[in-house]
């Protein structure tokens, strides 16, 4: 909503080979999204009227998956950021942070949403009757529903499918997942996340079929794919 900020960023990214359309409050993002769909998202949590969780949460109900990276200068950032990834965010910034940083997270969301989109030729993984995956449409069918999962929830699930039966750890799972080496993202975003994820795939999250725990290590994946 700060139009300076709103001109800083977009003059960045412009520069650095972005289409950029700036929105000064959820009004006009949402007027824009309503006939667009853009690569990504960036979004201010604090906004006058509608804020950016409320913005977040009326674009996780549209059918078409976008991105959207979160960004906030409220000091209550382990709140803000666990409100923001619960209702859909896929990353997290805490203000101030410099431009490269921005830059660096959109270009790896960009790259896993892009990664999750690929197409191959063996791109439907069939757990079992009650889920199904498709690589290729980032698609998944739970009991016949298709649960939106934001970048990150889609790119936990395939990386544990992925090493179906083995324990990985949380460290395994920042590094080939958020793509962070730096230790930034903690325990915490990987079990919050996690347990978003069994939200939409498991027949019972609280006692999980699919997503087991390793006490004290990380997570495996049953060794039940066909």
């Amino acid at each position: 909503d700060e139009e300076n900020v709103r001109r800083t960023l977009s003059d960045y990214l412009s520069l650095n080979g972005f289409e950029v359309v700036p929105a000064g409050d959820a009004v006009a993002a949402l007027a824009y999204l309503a006939d667009n769909s853009p690569a990504l998202v960036i979004l201010d949590v604090q906004m006058p009227g509608q804020d950016g969780f409320d913005v977040c949460r009326q674009i996780r109900t549209t059918s078409t998956y976008i991105p959207v990276l979160m960004i906030s200068g409220v000091r209550r950032e382990t709140v803000d950021r666990i409100v923001g990834l619960e209702i859909g965010a896929d990353k997290y910034l805490t203000k101030p942070f410099e431009l490269p940083v921005l830059l660096a997270e959109v270009r790896s969301l960009l790259r896993m949403a892009q990664a999750s989109n690929s197409v191959g030729n063996n791109h439907w993984l069939v757990v079992d009757d009650y889920l199904q995956i498709d690589r290729q449409r980032r698609t998944v069918r739970v009991a016949g529903r298709t649960p939106h999962l934001t970048v990150l929830e889609f790119g936990l699930l395939l990386y544990l499918m992925d090493h179906e039966g083995r324990p990985v750890s949380r460290d395994d799972i920042v590094e080939s997942v958020w793509k962070d080496t730096s230790g930034g993202v903690s325990d915490l975003a990987v079990n919050s996340c996690v347990a978003r994820l069994r939200k939409k795939i498991e027949r019972d999250p609280t006692n999980p079929t699919y997503i087991q725990s390793v006490y004290g290590w990380g997570y495996r994946f049953c060794d039940c794919l066909r």
